[in-house]
């Protein structure tokens, strides 16, 4: 299996719960950082795309003069087929590039908040052996409309949509944050807390580092999802 990653910030995401499931797995990751205007790579060179979060907003292609290519290599990604996974502003781009708008969300959401399940939800393969309701991390400030060729399988009291599939293609949205492992909470909150403004539901600094110590474990619910995922959409790769 070849997993390629697109990384939108500079941080270092070697370590994620995505990168634990793929060695645990064995499977080979490609990582590449298109803020660094690393070039995206061929359609035909993985099976697996995974687009993932960033601080960018996905209209602000004049701020990002990568933003564009990104959005035509994905184009490329669904005509091709291939299986793809988005988290949170890669979950953004790729409802756009279904036919979805974009948006400021009524509220931010930063912190660790339950996510419920829809009935589609709880019926999907994506959330077979997770509980109805489940707390993840959170950290954005935009959404989308619903893709008219997806189910909405989860949603938050902050969140409309916090995970779709689409009817007819391999692939999935999540709107939170379920690759970060405790670590990776723990120094967001950190070293870029000051840029939270406490709202209903945005936590504060202290909030989010107590509660990261209650949280027993993260990588059950990647492991999950990634593993439904590739029970569902993984046939002879």
């Amino acid at each position: 299996m070849r997993i390629q990653l697109i990384e939108h910030d500079q941080e270092d995401f070697s370590r994620t719960n995505i990168s634990l499931w793929a060695a645990d797995k064995g499977y080979r990751v490609n990582q590449i950082y298109v803020c660094n205007n690393e070039d995206l790579p061929q359609v035909d060179s993985f099976d697996w795309l995974m687009v993932m979060g960033g601080s960018q907003h996905a209209w602000d292609e004049g701020e990002n003069s990568w933003l564009q290519k990104e959005k035509a290599f994905l184009s490329d990604t669904l005509t091709a087929g291939k299986i793809i996974l988005g988290i949170c502003f890669g979950t953004q781009l790729l409802a756009e590039a279904l036919g979805g708008n974009i948006f400021p969300n009524t509220q931010k959401e930063i912190g660790w908040h339950e996510v419920s399940l829809t009935r589609e939800g709880q019926e999907s393969f994506l959330f077979q052996d997770i509980p109805p309701s489940f707390v993840s991390f959170h950290w954005h400030g935009d959404h989308f409309s619903l893709p008219r060729s997806c189910n909405r399988l989860a949603c938050s009291k902050a969140t409309e949509s916090q995970a779709f599939v689409d009817k007819d293609r391999p692939l999935v949205g999540l709107q939170f944050h379920p690759e970060y492992t405790r670590q990776m909470v723990t120094y967001y909150a950190r070293e870029h807390s000051q840029d939270w403004t406490s709202d209903a539901y945005v936590s504060t600094k202290d909030e989010v580092l107590a509660r990261t110590e209650e949280i027993p474990d993260t990588y059950w619910l990647m492991e999950t999802l990634l593993n439904n995922m590739e029970r569902e959409f993984v046939v002879n790769i």
